[in-house]
């Protein structure tokens, strides 16, 4: 069974907001179940991701080494730019991207998990694992912030939306507790850690080049 945790949802939204006969990549594609999902519904998807497995549609490459591969309707990105060389991704995204193409992101900002989020996953986690916040910052440390990303994505796309959006039910794989815990992000009563984002690269400099920083 595909593991669609991170990216569920995303597909019906990339295939409305472009068409169905687009063209997307998917970065950091793992083991490219995502791109089987757009593939299914009639876009022209490949992923790149340097453990990529051998598969006709799929890049076992870092985006920025891949080469020429054309422009794209859409770029996605799902729980992988944390890992990035940042600067230098966004900064293919942009390469790759055709003149009003659109970027879709989910991250997380590992750096606002708090004692809130520690009980919370105490509670509902099974496995009784560490989920300390001293072990989660131990853990997290060498990746990019929340914050890092979001000014990445901000100074070279018009960021078009934001929002907040569940990770920890997703990080257990417990979909049916993701409408708990935006309830509660919703009330302030746990971080929003994981982070929605649609940019879009302009058409030129009569497009509207201000970017929100």
């Amino acid at each position: 069974m595909v593991d669609d945790r991170w990216w569920r949802g995303m597909d019906a939204v990339v295939a409305e907001r472009i068409g169905g006969n687009g063209r997307v990549l998917d970065i950091g594609c793992g083991d490219g179940g995502f791109v089987e999902r757009l593939c299914a519904r009639g876009i022209d998807a490949i992923g790149v991701d340097p453990r990529a497995p051998v598969h006709p549609r799929l890049i076992a490459e870092v985006v920025e080494d891949v080469g020429a591969i054309g422009e794209f309707d859409a770029v996605s990105a799902v729980m992988a730019l944390h890992h990035t060389k940042l600067d230098v991704v966004v900064a293919a995204i942009r390469q790759l991207l055709r003149p009003g193409g659109q970027l879709f992101v989910y991250e997380f900002a590992w750096e606002v998990y708090d004692a809130r989020a520690e009980a919370w996953l105490a509670a509902h986690d099974s496995s009784a694992g560490d989920n300390s916040v001293a072990r989660w910052r131990v853990e997290h440390a060498g990746l990019h912030t929340g914050v890092a990303v979001r000014t990445a994505l901000a100074t070279a796309l018009e960021l078009r939306e934001e929002s907040e959006r569940p990770y920890l039910a997703r990080m257990l794989g417990i979909a049916e507790l993701e409408a708990e815990e935006q309830a509660l992000i919703a009330a302030g009563a746990l971080p929003a850690i994981g982070r929605w984002y649609v940019g879009r690269l302009p058409n030129g400099p009569e497009d509207g080049t201000d970017r929100l920083g």
